[in-house]
């Protein structure tokens, strides 16, 4: 049986706002002036390596074939391995800059909408949503 694995950060950004993605999270750090240049540099090259192996789920397909903009929560297949290699240099530099991650592991995701080679997005139940988005 396959273990998705699941990774979220809460901070609060530039204007405010709570967040809570791991990629936001890496965008934040990497532009912020009091980001060590060094630093700077692995989470530019992180960046690049994710926008070049990793699709971005925008939109998906509900079973009556509308499409529309749904929240969901994008889990990294255990297959994906590389990826979570990358996702675990990307936490080391995080947690440098005190973001506390958490790594979740699941076995049974909600409902799918979005499936390719490396992760698995899916709607949270509507009991869960609050726990989890």
């Amino acid at each position: 049986m396959r273990v998705n694995k699941y990774f979220t950060t809460q901070f609060i950004n530039e204007k405010g706002q709570n967040k809570t993605d791991l990629f936001e999270a890496m965008g934040f750090i990497r532009d912020h002036p009091l980001t060590d240049e060094e630093d700077e540099a692995k989470l530019q090259v992180l960046t690049l390596w994710f926008d070049e192996n990793l699709d971005v789920p925008k939109w998906f397909t509900n079973p009556a074939g509308r499409r529309y903009e749904t929240k969901s929560l994008s889990w990294f297949k255990d297959t994906a391995k590389s990826h979570i290699l990358k996702v675990n240099e990307l936490i080391e530099i995080l947690e440098k800059y005190n973001l506390i991650i958490e790594r979740v592991t699941s076995k049974n995701l909600w409902h799918t909408v979005y499936e390719d080679e490396f992760q698995v997005s899916a709607e949270p139940l509507k009991s869960q949503r609050k726990r989890v988005i």
